[in-house]
């Protein structure tokens, strides 16, 4: 019989654009292993497949009556007997897991990987959020720097911190198009160079410096196109600031994309950008390095604990304009050879996230 285990999503979409994608994957894999009731919060209601044996998604509208029904479930899975409770990022599923099992036995591992500590939270959150990570059984985050940041920050005991990296299934960045063809698909010419953002657009996430650094770089390749992938609170301003710096033919707003339509985006590009001012285990340099694509990143987060050591150099202190713009152009200036070299390094490096590899680190982190 398979240990059954309880996992609660935030949010399940079919074309997700966020990292919550990755994470259907990741459930095929260790459905396998485990008998998985999956709690979906908000969202669509996710077929049942090799990931799960049962999915519940919380109906209730309001607020009020999503936290009790949230309760209901939640307790209803544990008299099922699910006596493990894997929460990803909800605070709240979090917290009554943790009543739960207080009660009636059991362990709630609970997985958030950022820098929260970074921003000032209104009063009732803050203590909300450090009385959570008391309660629950294990924090699990993505990298032993950050597990010691928690602990720095919420005075959580090191032992029942958890480390586990974020995955991508390399399956998915195999069978892509060619260059030539990605481009063609997206209209992007083929002489031009491409600088790559995908990211939700606020400014945690870098975007009141895209265009500072797009205009140094188009200063020294005029042909240069910026391709901004994602939604958010700064998508308006960046419209209007395209428009008042006489950018539009340089940068394209595309809006949020489809995680499994990335590949397309990353092929076609000659280097990804992150400039984020806080980052957990960023995804996406996953999916830059799967696709051999260079990368320019703020030295944020676990960034450097998931970066082949030949490429430090590429990790540039927060907000530094002109070192970003420099970084960024060296890489348009690399000649086919040096290209190919660089791309084989990271898709070597980043086999180890692949998702069947840690899939195997979760189930041990679970088993022991």
């Amino acid at each position: 019989m398979k240990p059954k285990l309880c996992y609660v999503l935030p949010r399940y979409e079919t074309k997700d654009a966020s990292h919550f994608s990755h994470i259907h994957d990741f459930l095929s894999k260790i459905g396998v292993i485990f008998d998985i009731y999956l709690i979906v919060e908000k969202g669509s209601k996710p077929p049942i497949s090799v990931g799960y044996t049962k999915a519940y998604l919380i109906k209730s509208k309001f607020i009020f009556f999503r936290i009790i029904e949230t309760k209901i479930i939640l307790l209803r899975a544990r008299l099922s007997g699910y006596k493990d409770f894997y929460i990803h990022y909800s605070f709240f599923s979090a917290f009554f897991s943790s009543i739960i099992v207080r009660v009636f036995g059991g362990r709630v591992f609970y997985w958030n990987c950022g820098e929260p500590w970074k921003y000032k939270r209104n009063v009732f959150r803050e203590i909300f959020e450090r009385l959570v990570y008391k309660m629950v059984t294990h924090l699990v985050t993505g990298a032993p720097l950050l597990a010691d940041e928690y602990v720095k920050h919420y005075g959580i005991k090191r032992d029942s911190v958890l480390v586990m990296p974020n995955w991508i299934d390399l399956e998915r960045f195999k069978n892509t198009l060619s260059r030539e063809d990605a481009r063609a698909k997206l209209n992007i010419s083929q002489e031009s160079k491409v600088v790559l953002f995908v990211h939700h657009l606020s400014r945690r996430k870098g975007s009141r410096i895209i265009l500072p650094v797009a205009k140094k770089v188009i200063d020294s390749f005029p042909d240069t196109i910026f391709i901004v992938v994602g939604s958010g609170p700064d998508e308006n301003f960046l419209r209007d600031e395209v428009v008042r710096l006489g950018l539009n033919k340089n940068i394209r707003l595309v809006g949020a994309v489809a995680n499994r339509e990335l590949p397309d985006y990353f092929i076609a590009s000659d280097v990804f950008f992150m400039p984020s001012e806080e980052e957990g285990f960023p995804r996406v340099l996953l999916e830059s390095m799967a696709m051999g694509v260079p990368f320019v990143a703020s030295d944020v987060g676990a960034v450097r604990d998931i970066i082949p050591g030949s490429m430090m150099e590429n990790v540039i202190p927060l907000n530094n304009v002109d070192s970003f713009a420099d970084r960024i152009c060296l890489f348009l200036n690399q000649d086919s050879i040096t290209r190919g070299l660089v791309a084989e390094k990271l898709k070597t490096h980043v086999v180890n996230y692949d998702v069947s590899s840690v899939s195997e680190i979760f189930v041990k982190l679970l088993k022991n």
